[in-house]
């Protein structure tokens, strides 16, 4: 794949991974925030219903616990069957009625069991008994389970059938030190309590008013009132009907226990049939009410919302990416593009060829590599001959291919080095040809050089092969001989004048040769320098010159101090 189409499919890539990554965090950001906003829109509307619409009910609800506590009201629950009590207590109730925003009250009195009531319809009637509650009927479940629980109000909305009402109940429990003596309240027109709500809720909220048990006592949704009574079985319904998902029902569930024993209030996100809904809860201790606002986030937050969102991401993806691939077009892909037809062009040109060779890059690569590596090795190779030729030319005699004086220097000292630290001794043999001492003789005439040279090949075949031989200056030569012994010392000399002598052609120089040739050595020891070795095989050899005959000396000296006299 070219350059260009692999940066724009790359490009694509990565700004769809961004664009779905950006919309996704900014959706989930977005979704957070507008669900801190309702949750919060939902904590003040349902603050305001507690404080300003539900003033009303909370009124009636003060006004029944002051008549809970009357001593006339409680005398009379102690004496249900007393006439001049129960007279005082009606009188007592009928000017408490008139207090009462739906002008009634009734009183149930658990000594007898009677059930009392009046109202303005009902004035003209000659009493205040209307019926008497039964513990196995299912009309009065409502007195006897407020009895069972303890709860000194309760409020409900529901129908009494024996008097055919439906009222917003307020029931206050009368106690004397404990004792449970009935219930006395009143019963407040829905009209009264709607009212104060309708002009407030909007399509987006949702509001369920329940009961400790659960149980919904009205719903207030879309301007709408519905307020469940019982049904055939006189049970109300129960807020589970209303939420359909089992775990969010548990989390309301909990979320409704906290709030009700005055932890703080968080937010929590449910699904309803209508869709996700954030919902407030706020305990209204007055009442036993728990006051459910549902606030459906579609309804606040349109889905045109998202769609908006996404369309500005895919604008600025589009932009990124339009942006990025010019920049790198022109950063990046064009020089490539340049540099690859250079390559190309050197990979025509070279005479390295690569095996199925095609116009790709690599191959191009692949030509040029070979091309600079083999050129890297013969320069390589190049540079070590130049070098060693240079190293044998300045280490190296031309005329007789042995050491010359740099050469035979250089192993000299290593072989120093070595003697002392291997406490070992060694040979030095210097060999004087004695040419130079004849003036007849020209140094730079050809017989000479070939003198020199035959001489140098005869010293080669006498010395051993560890032995380091060269010419030290004009028609001397030194042999560095590893030995510690004279006698080895004293052969070696004498089989290099016989090797130097059978090497020479010419009779008139092997004559020559024969009387001037002279030979000196010595040991050196451990410790001894560089000059103090030279000087005495130079001395060694100097009496080897001063002997008549055969001109050969091998010193020996027991220590390197001791000196040739």
């Amino acid at each position: 794949m070219k350059l260009r189409e692999t940066l724009l499919l790359f490009l694509i890539l990565v700004s769809g991974v961004f664009a779905v990554t950006a919309y996704t965090v900014s959706k989930k950001a977005v979704d957070s925030v507008v669900q801190d906003l309702i949750w919060k829109y939902s904590q003040v509307a349902a603050q305001h219903d507690i404080e300003q619409t539900l003033a009303p009910i909370l009124e009636e609800v003060a006004l029944a616990q002051k008549i809970a506590t009357d001593p006339h009201i409680v005398s009379w629950g102690r004496n249900a069957s007393d006439e001049v009590y129960r007279s005082t207590a009606e009188a007592v109730l009928e000017r408490y009625r008139w207090q009462f925003k739906s002008k009634n009250f009734f009183i149930a009195l658990d000594g007898d069991l009677s059930y009392h009531y009046n109202d303005v319809p009902s004035i003209r009637q000659p009493s205040y008994l209307r019926y008497y509650l039964e513990p196995t009927s299912v009309t009065d479940t409502w007195y006897f389970d407020q009895k069972a629980q303890g709860q000194r109000l309760s409020v409900n909305i529901a129908k009494d059938i024996h008097i055919d009402r439906t009222k917003v109940w307020i029931n206050q429990a009368i106690l004397d030190k404990g004792q449970f003596l009935g219930i006395v309240g009143t019963g407040m027109d829905i009209d009264l309590f709607t009212s104060q709500l309708a002009h407030l809720d909007t399509s987006s909220l949702r509001t369920f008013f329940v009961d400790e048990k659960h149980r919904v006592q009205l719903i207030l949704e879309s301007g709408q009132f519905d307020y469940p009574l019982r049904n055939a079985k006189f049970e109300k319904p129960k807020l589970a009907s209303m939420i359909p998902n089992r775990q969010d029902l548990e989390a309301l569930t909990q979320f409704m226990r906290k709030q009700k024993y005055g932890q703080e209030a968080e937010s929590l996100m449910i699904e309803q049939n209508q869709g996700r809904a954030v919902v407030s809860i706020n305990y209204i201790e007055e009442l036993g009410w728990y006051e459910l606002t549902f606030v459906d986030v579609e309804s606040m937050l349109p889905p045109w919302t998202y769609s908006n969102l996404g369309y500005i991401f895919v604008v600025i993806t589009l932009l990124f990416g339009g942006f990025s691939y010019y920049y790198w077009l022109n950063v990046w892909v064009k020089p490539l593009e340049i540099s690859a037809q250079r390559i190309h062009k050197l990979a025509k040109e070279s005479d390295y060829v690569v095996s199925e060779r095609s116009s790709d890059l690599a191959n191009h690569l692949s030509v040029i590599e070979e091309e600079l590596t083999k050129s890297r090795h013969s320069l390589h190779k190049m540079v070590v001959s130049r070098t060693a030729a240079l190293d044998e030319l300045t280490t190296v005699d031309v005329v007789t291919q042995l050491w010359n004086k740099k050469g035979l220097e250089k192993e000299l000292a290593m072989e120093i080095a070595r003697s002392k630290r291997e406490q070992t001794a060694f040979g030095l043999i210097w060999i004087d040809l004695g040419l130079t001492d004849d003036e007849t003789i020209e140094t730079a005439s050809a017989s000479f050089e070939s003198t020199l040279s035959a001489a140098g090949r005869g010293i080669c075949h006498a010395i051993r092969v560890y032995d380091q031989a060269a010419r030290w200056e004009d028609d001397e030569f030194i042999v560095l001989v590893r030995t510690k012994y004279p006698c080895s010392l004293n052969q070696l000399a004498g089989r290099i004048k016989s090797c130097i002598l059978s090497e020479q052609m010419d009779s008139e120089h092997l004559q020559r040769l024969t009387d001037s040739l002279a030979i000196g050595g010595t040991v050196i020891h451990p410790g001894s320098s560089e000059r103090e070795a030279l000087t005495m095989a130079d001395r060694a050899l100097y009496l080897a010159k001063g002997k008549s005959g055969e001109k050969v000396y091998i010193h020996h000296c027991r220590a390197p101090e001791d000196q040739i006299a």
